[in-house]
């Protein structure tokens, strides 16, 4: 471990030390990797070579035309490309307990993003013998352009990720419905697959009349090009080391273990990826792996298989709980039953009906398997039922670090009381183990709460979450105006929202929202309120009687996840209180038309501390205000108007609100460019500190039950 871990500080120093070429729309040359050729709608994107220095980088394309489309979709070999590209920042961690996508990018190899702007040239690469990785590259690449041409949708999407280790990086892939119950590591982390085919691999051998002599050494070779087949992902490079070593300790009997197998195993993927424990991919599939090798001998007392399994399922998944908390803050009560269930009819029966249909495609119509697509749809349709049932889902939130340690410290005290069959520890292990079972519910007994202006891009969403888990309140969700594109054109249904509000909410411990307030109309303030809703129960909407008349607001509105939500319309009348926390509604006064400036106009109190949100409200509504003598617009902290635009946050408002902090929620080098200086004069001018979620990414204070005020203002940057 230590190795590891200095490894990873001399890389990160590396990092530091070398100068990266910045490119402006400037020559240049990659080789692209075919398999990793993703398309989404008109954006191309891919992983290659750059011919200057030969590092690896990430490129991304607009394509121009379909038959451009259509190209790079059946494109399955090595080639060059030539043209003009700029390079891109690539995007940090920019809320808390988000997907740092640097640092993900920095662990695979990956320094430079480069977008493609034009392409000259195109040319065909011919690998040399020396580089087989490349031409297995080029056979994965073959096998997913045939399935997806040969295949039904569903059917192609199982075969692409059981056969080839291909992941549909969708909010709406069909593995998210296995992710949200609880199993999706039956497809990618546990490494299953690799048996499965070695086993199939060695009967056909076998079969053949090979010898055991020259099946070892031709296993061997199998096995390195099935690693390369299935993606070397990381379950399957696991897998692959750690069945070599086994092998090679079977063949010339030196005794080891088979923790020393799994101890090697790990020690050889760290010199060839150097970084794998620092992904959640890599501490789980080695964690689960090592959990096996614990545990299953415990149970080699139990004569009935079925139970011995049923049991050893049980409780691998119990322990493997902490991990799944801290990494993905939710997990279903149904896991357990599941866990057995699925994995049994994936290995059984999914993954040896696909190999066959893929094989038998080769000599039948492609329609001869309409059958098998309608069994996956039925068993689809099965997983998506009970993922919907919300009463098994726990969404548990980000547990702390020091939880976390204890929780495992419990679980193995628990384990090693077990083996050894010490009665006395043994009850007071099971009491410390079913004390676990309480850290989903950790969130109910938080004392602190939050006051968090999300950073959504160019958007506005403010997240409020009071001690105890008392309540939980939207106000705005962000969103980007859609476009009109050709269907060509037309990608997955991709939100900003996947990757900031839901990820957010949900290490948060959100499973529902008491209320999400949206200031107006437009798609910025409101436009992934659907998507959120699909994720996240929301009890009650609230808005202004302008954003209603909206026909797109009301469309959102009428989205079959938002049927149950309770619709409200208020105005400057309503005023709530709860947990400790007050909101005043304090504008529109009158019906307007549910554009900026009819922007709800809300006045928080957390606290002794008093939070002006403006909305997109601009220089009309706040001269409206200001009118208005009876109203107390003093705030500690302002949420400037429209992004920080020019045509908010005039002189004598910013005067009438007399704010210590300014708040400016805004897209990172949006094309408004927004906020305006002479908006950052006139804070500037009265001494005001203001924050930029562009420049400082998610704006955050949090105060304690018992506390008296908030604490200073917090940025992500």
């Amino acid at each position: 471990m230590a190795s590891i871990l200095l490894a990873t500080s001399v890389h990160f120093m590396w990092l530091k030390q070398t100068d990266i070429t910045r490119l402006d729309n400037d020559e240049i040359s990659v080789r692209l990797m075919p398999d990793t050729i993703k398309i989404d709608g008109s954006l191309l994107r891919f992983e290659g070579v750059d011919e200057s220095d030969n590092s690896k980088v990430l490129v991304t394309y607009v394509l121009k035309e379909e038959s451009e489309k259509q190209y790079f979709s059946k494109l399955s070999s090595c080639v060059l490309i030539t043209g003009k590209g700029t390079t891109q920042e690539i995007a940090s961690k920019r809320n808390l307990n988000g997907f740092d996508y640097q640092r993900y990018l920095d662990i695979i190899g990956i320094r430079q993003k480069i977008k493609l702007e034009e392409v000259d040239s195109v040319t065909p690469v011919s690998p040399t013998w020396i580089h087989p990785i490349i031409r297995l590259k080029e056979i994965r690449r073959k096998g997913i352009v045939y399935t997806e041409k040969q295949f039904e949708p569903l059917t192609a999407l199982y075969i692409k990720a059981l056969l080839f280790g291909y992941k549909e990086n969708n909010p709406e892939g069909f593995q998210n419905t296995w992710r949200d119950l609880g199993i999706a590591h039956l497809f990618s982390l546990s490494g299953m697959h690799i048996y499965f085919f070695i086993f199939l691999f060695e009967f056909i051998c076998l079969s053949f009349g090979m010898t055991r002599e020259k099946l070892f050494s031709c296993s061997f070779l199998f096995v390195l090009c099935l690693v390369v087949l299935t993606g070397t992902g990381t379950g399957m490079v696991r897998a692959g080391i750690q069945w070599l070593i086994k092998q090679i300790n079977q063949k010339f009997g030196i005794g080891f273990s088979q923790l020393d197998c799994w101890s090697i195993a790990l020690f050889l993927n760290c010199l060839i990826t150097p970084y794998v424990l620092l992904t959640v991919g890599g501490q789980l599939t080695y964690y689960l792996t090592f959990l096996i090798i614990m545990i299953y001998p415990l149970f080699s007392k139990t004569k009935n298989n079925h139970l011995k399994n049923w049991l050893f399922s049980m409780v691998l998944s119990w322990l493997s709980l902490p991990l799944i908390w801290f990494h993905f803050y939710e997990w279903n009560l149904l896991t357990f039953v599941l866990n057995t269930i699925i994995g049994s009819l994936l290995f059984l029966f999914v993954l040896p009906l696909l190999l066959i249909c893929f094989v038998l495609s080769f000599l039948w119509e492609s329609r001869t398997f309409i059958i098998v697509e309608r069994i996956l749809i039925a068993i689809q349709q099965v997983g998506i039922t009970l993922s919907d049932l919300s009463f098994f889902r726990i969404v548990t939130g980000k547990i702390p670090l020091i939880l976390l340690v204890l929780v495992i410290g419990c679980q193995f005290y628990w384990l090693i009381n077990w083996e050894s069959g010490n009665k006395v520890f043994g009850r007071l292990s099971l009491s410390l183990l079913l004390l676990t079972g309480l850290v989903p519910f950790w969130k109910y007994i938080n004392p602190q709460g939050m006051i968090a202006f999300i950073d959504v891009g160019q958007g506005d969403a403010i997240f409020v979450q009071l001690p105890f888990h008392q309540g939980n309140y939207l106000l705005d969700t962000g969103g980007v105006l859609g476009y009109e594109k050709e269907e060509w054109q037309q990608g997955s249904d991709k939100r900003g929202a996947d990757y900031t509000v839901i990820p957010f909410l949900k290490s948060k411990g959100v499973k529902s929202l008491d209320g999400v307030f949206i200031s107006h109309a437009h798609e910025d303030h409101f436009g992934d309120l659907d998507r959120i809703s699909e994720e996240i129960d929301i009890k009650c909407v609230l808005f202004g009687p302008g954003s209603y008349q909206q026909t797109n607001f009301k469309k959102a509105l009428e989205k079959e996840s938002l049927v149950k939500s309770q619709k409200k319309v208020i105005t400057n009348k309503n005023y709530w209180q709860q947990g400790g926390m007050t909101l005043d509604c304090l504008y529109p006064i009158h019906k307007g038309d549910g554009q900026n400036n009819d922007s709800l106009v809300m006045k928080l109190n957390l606290k002794q501390t008093s939070i002006l949100l403006t909305g997109d409200l601009e220089k009309e509504g706040e001269d409206e205000l200001l009118r208005n003598q009876d109203l107390d617009l003093s705030a500690d902290i302002l949420k400037l108007g429209h992004h920080g635009s020019k045509t908010s946050s005039h002189p004598l408002f910013i005067e009438a609100v007399n704010p210590e902090v300014g708040i400016i929620s805004c897209g990172l080098h949006n094309r408004y460019q927004h906020p305006s200086e002479s908006t950052l004069e006139n804070l500037e001018d009265r001494g005001i500190n203001y924050f930029r979620t562009d420049q400082n990414g998610m704006i955050y204070s949090t105060w304690w039950y018992w506390g008296k005020g908030l604490s200073h203002v917090k940025t992500l940057k």
